[in-house]
């Protein structure tokens, strides 16, 4: 592994337990992740996390036990749609800011909330613990400042992670040094040439996906189209098409220096609150890396196979610098109708809304920094035209 580039922390106060991914586990799959995990898991070193995750196992068990046995003749019988837009992107490209845009359509779709996928076993019979549950995260997102509470739009495959026991590319947030055992859950094919995933993980990760997906979807109500965000879904665009015949993507991309930058301070800020094993400085950067290559090359495979309406790409840049503009173009590809007299005047008081807000600035790369993102992500420069 070459020497790491980048600086970023490692490791926090050994007492820090908030904003953990597996904050809402039930105490079977929290059972079964620590028992696959058992050989590699610094039980000393994170035990206060350890023992607040397992606290909380037995409280999310509760509200798993509530949907089940109360909720679960309703939600199993619900009509999944078929129709779901997806928004991909590689991590830090935008695909947040993209989803909370689209969230506004509340007339038209139905998303996840973060209470829902980080409490994805109970998060129907649960409610009325989120004015409870505040303390088990920042107000802000730690990486980039943006707002964060129980009701913003978030990710489905953190929901995913905890159903699956960690048949998720997430679960490397928790086991950086392993992380080359979690690539197979990238792009999730069996005849992945350099990460196959066997067909028992497969079906983990559908049944786990599609649960959460369907108890959503009740929820949501079937009159909604589900608009899902999750960036490693970016590697899933053939199964997820596979999955959902008449699904539409939203891609967006951003230039790989600053996608780069932004990562290393995602992990800085973020992913050390998550790790129960302590990696090194090079295994983060190596994580940052080689994630990028898989998502990158199998999206550019597999979008291909798209027919030209079910496929928007756009750009962070655009839709930072004229988000009204760039939806219309948006709505008006995928013919989706009542742009101008119902959603145009709610971005437009979104955009204002957002006038003040101060994204991260970074330093500039060093040379030797901007040589490994050149020769690590040189495809993504040339097949989305950036300028090295």
């Amino acid at each position: 592994m070459p020497a790491a580039t980048i600086e970023c922390r490692v490791s926090g106060p050994w007492w820090h337990a908030k904003n953990h991914p597996m904050s809402g586990v039930t105490v079977w799959r929290w059972i079964e992740t620590l028992w696959r995990h058992r050989a590699s898991i610094d039980f000393v070193r994170f035990a206060p996390r350890i023992a607040l995750l397992t606290t909380l196992s037995v409280f999310n068990t509760l509200g798993a036990i509530g949907d089940g046995a109360l909720w679960a003749l309703r939600w199993r019988k619900t009509r999944v749609r078929d129709d779901p837009v997806f928004i991909v992107g590689h991590p830090r490209t935008g695909t947040t800011h993209m989803h909370n845009v689209l969230a506004k359509d509340a007339g038209r779709f139905g998303a996840a909330r973060t209470f829902d996928v980080g409490f994805p076993s109970g998060f129907l019979s649960s409610g009325f613990m989120i004015p409870m549950l505040g303390g088990l995260m920042d107000t802000t997102r730690p990486m980039d400042n943006m707002e964060l509470s129980m009701e913003t739009p978030q990710e489905d495959e953190l929901g995913t992670n905890q159903l699956s026991a960690c048949a998720s590319p997430y679960a490397s947030l928790m086991f950086m040094r392993d992380e080359e055992k979690f690539r197979k859950f990238y792009t999730l094919r069996e005849d992945d040439e350099a990460y196959p995933i066997e067909r028992r993980e497969l079906e983990r990760w559908k049944s786990a996906f599609m649960t959460f997906v369907r108890k959503l979807q009740y929820r949501c109500g079937e009159d909604k189209r589900l608009v899902l965000k999750s960036p490693v879904h970016c590697g899933r665009v053939k199964l997820l098409k596979e999955m959902f015949p008449r699904a539409q993507f939203v891609f967006i991309s951003r230039h790989p220096y600053d996608v780069f930058k932004s990562s290393v301070n995602m992990a800085d800020k973020y992913y050390w609150q998550c790790y129960l094993q302590q990696p090194t400085v090079e295994q983060v950067q190596e994580y940052i890396l080689r994630q990028g290559e898989i998502l990158h090359d199998a999206y550019v495979r597999d979008s291909k196979l798209l027919p030209r309406d079910a496929l928007y790409e756009t750009r962070f840049e655009e839709l930072d610098n004229d988000l009204v503009g760039t939806m219309e173009k948006l709505y008006a590809h995928f013919g989706w109708d009542n742009f101008a007299a119902d959603m145009k005047p709610v971005l437009e008081e979104y955009a204002e809304s957002l006038a003040n807000f101060k994204k991260n600035s970074f330093s500039t790369l060093r040379d030797d920094a901007k040589k490994l993102v050149q020769t690590r992500w040189k495809n993504w420069f040339t097949d989305l035209n950036y300028d090295m």
